[in-house]
């Protein structure tokens, strides 16, 4: 397990399993388009909030909605009055944290809108001056550490409704004062913060405020959105690394795709019971924390489908108690299907899938002498199973059969396996040397136009360039690696190709921000069959990246780039195809997931996005001010606007099928001449919306299941 940086702070790997109680203004609207996070609702509403990152600001969705609900409601200040809380009750919500097996809690402080929920010094804009009228935070503390609950605040150093923000005199006068306010009166063990990109730790100056806060208690834990020098927990939002950490670290995110209430997502958008245990299994299974956040309603009250969630959960963890308070990672965290947890040395595995397969229990992790199936009680019944080179199986016999599982009801089995490990391995007489790495360049040197470069199994070191018309040629992407180590693995020039190779280099990524691997600089290159661990540039005309796994494409200013039958795997937050400029590209029969946007198209003119898979957090293909676009025959899955066809003209949208997002299409800024013809919409809130758009021609659509039945083509303002 990680362990935080000294004995004060271990307290914090005892607590696995958190609740946020996620609030703010934007609770009374509590709205926000399927995929969106309803607490930025200003930010989505009037476009005249400071430092909004990758959300869209304003949001035609939003607008409409508002027009639609929320007229006579000028300002977002004015929903203040309506955040009532004549519900709350602290009791309760500390208690739905118990009896979902969580023993640690963190509620927002302040958010983006600036609003306080305790009597903050220094300010009149709190919830015991306005609104509630009472110090809503001041009694979830005492609730929650009457409960056995360590409690922590999440406080935003971004507001929206602070005139001095982000000047120094703000940073001095407001946010040092706050938080260490919630430290000494309000005993905050955990200092999460958010809302950090206004400015770096030194403007912010997050050492001195973590050291002051840690002067009052120091088992004060802090994560990383400080950007303080010293460590911290560190944040994923909406998205788990990809393997064990040993450092400290936290999941975070609601229940839905929003932290805060959002009333149009239905309880189907919601984790199920079995998935919140299938995901808490994942992080403890990486050594990590799980912080799962709920959002009150404008009275104050959890959501009933919410609570019911976390409580079925609750009940599976009280069931399994001992394995997820005391466990420890093994040496392979598991995959789609399974969970592995060490407890009492012997291996667990959580059967998510119910398969009753266990791909790294194969032979080659030892010999499995026994199974049992782990029950409520703690009783084991043996079970059958059959251990062969690729996997351990579950036989049919003693497989445990469900009913058709309730969302309502966690079901997932544990399964113990006694191991036995490998005796020690023989004195090798002839020890395999490990093939040494070789500089890539000088094999490159003497090459000229129509050779093969023949690469072997092992690492070559870049950077290299490829000279014009060169082939540089591996033996598969797991035999051959090509690494830059701090620079760009290969630039590509005129008619160069690089095939079946694996690419890596440029240092670390940070955040979302592009990590160039492979630049190509040349007209006519190609990139075939390779695994690229960053961004490939493109800078020449007539480029080809053909059966590649890519982290993202980036091009401006060339014409007639080629992206066929390529696999995107993101961070959740970045742009898998950026094209800026030029004419006649071609996105084909591509798989994107894991990603913000999958392709953005800027300018572009007679650009082709067509028979790809997509699924994206927020935009699917989004176009903006292009000419003669064609989005033909995509599939789009859990995609919040499948379509955004942003100013520009003489779009075509047509023959796509889209499911469980938001919207299908949306035309907005003076889009002109778009027709969007022949797609189906299924599952989503709204068909196609049209917004301040000019011709749209749509014919041949079909909406199934809509969420707002009413919303097939809605038109406006």
């Amino acid at each position: 397990m990680g362990t935080p940086r000294s004995r004060d702070h271990q307290w914090w790997d005892q607590r696995r399993f958190g609740l946020l109680v996620h609030t703010s203004t934007a609770a009374v609207p509590a709205w926000a388009p399927i995929g969106q996070y309803a607490e930025w609702y200003r930010a989505h509403l009037d476009g005249t909030a400071q430092d909004v990152l990758l959300h869209p600001s304003p949001m035609v969705e939003t607008i409409a909605h508002h027009h639609d609900r929320w007229a006579h409601v000028e300002r977002f200040d004015d929903f203040t009055e309506l955040l009532t809380f004549d519900a709350f009750d602290a009791d309760e919500w500390a208690q739905l944290a118990v009896d979902a097996g969580m023993n640690y809690t963190v509620i927002v402080a302040k958010h983006h809108d600036g609003l306080c929920w305790w009597d903050a010094p220094r300010t009149e804009h709190t919830v015991v001056a306005v609104g509630p009228r009472r110090n809503v935070l001041g009694e979830y503390a005492e609730a929650a550490r009457a409960a056995g609950l360590a409690f922590g605040t999440y406080y935003s150093l971004l507001d929206w409704s602070e005139p001095t923000y982000p000047s120094c005199g703000y940073v001095d006068d407001i946010v040092h004062p706050h938080v260490l306010d919630l430290v000494e009166r309000y005993g905050s063990m955990m200092l999460w913060g958010d809302g950090h990109w206004g400015g770096g730790g030194s403007h912010w100056r997050s050492d001195d405020l973590i050291a002051d806060a840690r002067r009052i208690n120091p088992s004060v834990i802090a994560n990383d959105r400080w950007w303080a020098d010293g460590p911290g927990v560190r944040s994923f939002e909406y998205r788990l690394p990809n393997a064990i950490l040993g450092d400290p670290w936290e999941m975070r995110r609601g229940l839905g795709s929003s932290f805060a209430l959002n009333r149009a997502e239905t309880p189907d958008h919601l984790l199920s019971a079995d998935g919140i245990v299938a995901l808490l299994t994942e992080v403890l299974a990486k050594d990590g924390h799980l912080l799962l956040a709920v959002g009150p309603d404008a009275q104050g009250r959890i959501p009933v489908a919410h609570a019911r969630r976390l409580r079925a959960a609750g009940e599976w963890i009280a069931r399994h108690r001992r394995l997820v308070d005391r466990s420890t990672p093994w040496s392979h965290w598991g995959d789609d299907h399974v969970r592995y947890l060490v407890h009492d040395g012997d291996v667990h595995a959580v059967d998510v899938s119910g398969s009753g397969r266990f791909d790294a229990l194969a032979r080659a992790a030892g010999r499995v002498t026994a199974v049992a199936r782990v029950s409520a009680d703690g009783d084991e019944t043996p079970v059958d199973f059959e251990q062969r080179d690729d996997r351990l199986t579950l036989l049919p016999r003693s497989r445990f059969h469900h009913a058709p599982r309730d969302p309502d009801t966690a079901h997932l089995e544990v399964y113990r396996f006694s191991v036995e490990p490998h005796p020690p391995a023989p004195v090798e007489l002839f020890p395999i040397e490990a093939t040494p790495t070789i500089e890539l360049a000088p094999l490159l040197a003497g090459a000229t136009a129509g050779q093969i470069v023949q690469l072997g199994d092992g690492t070559y070191l870049g950077p290299a360039r490829v000279p014009d018309g060169v082939t540089v040629r591996g033996l598969g992407p797991d035999r051959t690696r090509i690494d830059g180590i701090e620079s760009a693995a290969v630039v590509l020039g005129e008619r160069s190709r690089v095939e079946h190779c694996s690419l890596s280099g440029a240092g670390v990524r940070i955040a979302w921000l592009p990590k160039a691997v492979v630049r190509i600089v040349g007209d006519s290159a190609t990139l075939l069959g390779c695994r690229v661990d960053g961004h490939v540039e493109v800078a020449g005309s007539d480029v080809r990246l053909v059966s590649c796994v890519l982290t993202g494409v980036l091009a401006s200013g060339v014409d007639h780039l080629s992206v066929l039958r390529c696999t995107f795997s993101g961070v959740n937050w970045d742009c898998a195809i950026d094209l800026v400029g030029g004419t006649g590209h071609v996105v084909e029969s591509c798989d994107i997931a894991t990603v913000l946007e999958a392709v953005r198209l800027t300018r572009t003119v007679g650009a082709h996005v067509r028979g790809n898979r997509i699924r994206a957090r927020w935009w699917g293909v989004q176009a903006v001010d292009t000419d003669g676009t064609e989005i033909l025959g995509n599939s789009f899955s859990r995609t919040m606007r499948a379509v955004d066809i942003d100013g520009g003209v003489h779009a075509q949208v047509t023959s796509n099928a889209v499911s469980d997002g938001d919207s299908g299409c949306v035309v907005q800024r003076g889009a002109s001449g778009t027709t969007v013809a022949g797609n189906h919409w299924e599952r989503t809130r709204i068909g196609l919306l049209a917004w301040d758009a000019g011709d749209v021609r749509h014919h041949d659509n079909a909406a199934v299941d809509l969420l707002e039945p009413d919303s097939a083509i809605v038109v406006g303002p």
